[in-house]
């Protein structure tokens, strides 16, 4: 009757690694509030983050930019480079709960009487080394290799929606910029109309001399802002050139039709952020990483346990070896270390992986605090700079009635020139002041969407939004 001892320790051996050291990895109790701030109670699930970027930024011209970044920005692209060697690395740690098989090929000098010819023994085969995972060592390092490997692949995403953010960012600035200098370019051809009006008013008798000088003095001002504002053109081109992955050039952009931006903007759930937020997800798998790597530091204190195996054959001779006529020779046993004394390592490494927890776990908090921050910050900069909108447009509407006024009054010789150049400062400041909060609002509306977590998801198999029907709620305002 065959001997089924070792099939039979085998098998054992197999059960036994079913059980692996360590806590197995459970969500922390965040305690999430039930709204964000100035947030009303009972407020619809639905999130403006559940949008695909496409209905946020329905502008052609931003939609090709965004699309271009996604496919060559540099930025992108190291994130799937990181993915990809973490991926690598999974493998290689994987790799090790598997028997490690290999060819071999030895030989072994037989001690000979002086003058006799040389003599040898030849050894020829398959090793098995198999680390037998007793106690979940391995098991807990695949763990936390996978847990890294979310966490890059979490991280991309999080490259994609800060992309997608930058890129529309950067867009809206540059029109910002570009819409600023048509307003002084503007400001400064009525102020050249009025300095001609004045001159012939002045050669007439009518205006002094020093009136002529003032407005020219206005006109200097107006145009002395222009360099700046095409340096700042300019630079906003550089930097989404970069975004791009292009080389830093000039960006035709076509003028934009006027901003449709929502009135309400719903947020959603807080803690529908934990799922939402890439930055969120790559610390929760930071932290799933953490907690196997204590797993694998407390299974170092116990006995480490291989089998090996040969199977092959023997021979003075290497022909006999090699063409499978040598005497076969089959060998299966088991290694056992037990760590006795390491100078405290063991201890020290087991402490060093429960304090990586420790900060891991704080990391997370912190991160899902500033999360909550970031939107209920972006949602109060959505609403005043909406009433901010409102004020410059009545701000500006007054500012060219104030100076048709002064105008017609210049004319009749009831003011001064003075009255005529305050009110032309005060427009030139209006319009300019308008296009930023133009600006300002767009920027709210970014970082809403970004803080959100929106962007990363694809769209569904139809090609169109899976979100749309449960953000219906979301209509564009005049």
């Amino acid at each position: 009757m065959r001997n089924r001892a070792p099939f039979s320790i085998v098998v054992l051996l197999l059960t036994l690694q079913s059980c692996a050291l360590g806590p197995d990895y459970q969500r922390p109790n965040l305690d999430m509030p039930a709204t964000f701030r100035n947030g009303k109670p009972g407020m619809s699930a639905d999130s403006f983050g559940d949008l695909h970027w496409q209905s946020v930024y329905p502008d052609p011209t931003v939609q090709i930019l965004i699309e271009e970044a996604l496919t060559a920005a540099p930025d992108l692209l190291l994130a799937e480079a990181r993915v990809r060697e973490a991926e690598a690395a999974a493998g290689v740690v994987r790799a090790d709960l598997f028997p490690q098989v290999g060819l071999s090929f030895t030989t072994t000098p037989t001690a000979r009487p002086p003058g006799e010819h040389f003599a040898a023994t030849y050894t020829g085969g398959v090793g098995i080394n198999w680390a037998i995972d007793l106690w979940g060592r391995l098991r807990r390092a695949d763990e936390a290799a996978r847990a890294s490997l979310m966490a890059e692949e979490e991280t991309r995403r999080g490259v994609v929606t800060s992309l997608i953010a930058d890129v529309a960012g950067r867009y809206y600035q540059l029109i910002a910029e570009r819409d600023a200098y048509h307003v002084a370019m503007r400001t400064a051809a009525n102020q050249r109309d009025a300095l001609h009006l004045i001159i012939r008013l002045s050669d007439a008798g009518i205006s002094s001399a020093a009136e002529v000088r003032q407005q020219e003095v206005a006109l200097a001002e107006t145009e002395a802002s222009l360099p700046t504002l095409r340096r700042k053109i300019a630079t906003s081109e550089n930097s989404l050139s970069i975004l791009l992955g292009r080389i830093p050039g000039a960006i035709p952009i076509e003028t934009p039709s006027p901003p449709q931006l929502p009135e309400a903007i719903p947020p959603g759930l807080p803690s529908r952020l934990l799922e939402r937020r890439p930055d969120l997800r790559a610390a929760e798998q930071q932290l799933v990483a953490a907690n196997a790597k204590v797993g694998e530091a407390k299974a170092l204190f116990f006995p480490d346990l291989s089998l090996t195996g040969f199977f092959g054959g023997v021979s003075s001779h290497a022909k006999e070896v090699l063409k499978g006529d040598a005497a076969t020779i089959t060998t299966l046993g088991a290694d056992v270390l037990q760590p006795l004394f390491a100078g405290g390592l063991y201890v020290y490494n087991y402490h060093t992986a429960l304090a990586r927890l420790d900060e891991a776990l704080l990391e997370y908090r912190k991160r899902v605090l500033a999360a909550l921050a970031e939107v209920a910050t972006a949602l109060t900069d959505y609403l005043e700079a909406g009433e901010l909108l409102a004020v410059q447009a009545r701000r500006v509407f007054s500012a060219r009635e104030s100076l048709r006024l002064a105008e017609q009054r210049y004319r009749s010789g009831v003011i001064s020139f003075i009255e005529v150049l305050d009110a032309q400062r005060q427009l030139f400041a209006a319009e300019t002041e308008q296009v930023d909060s133009v600006f300002e609002r767009r920027l709210a509306l970014i970082r809403i969407y970004l803080a959100l977590g929106g962007g990363w998801e694809e769209p569904g198999p139809s090609g169109g939004d899976p979100a749309m029907e449960k953000t219906s709620a979301i209509s564009p305002a005049e």
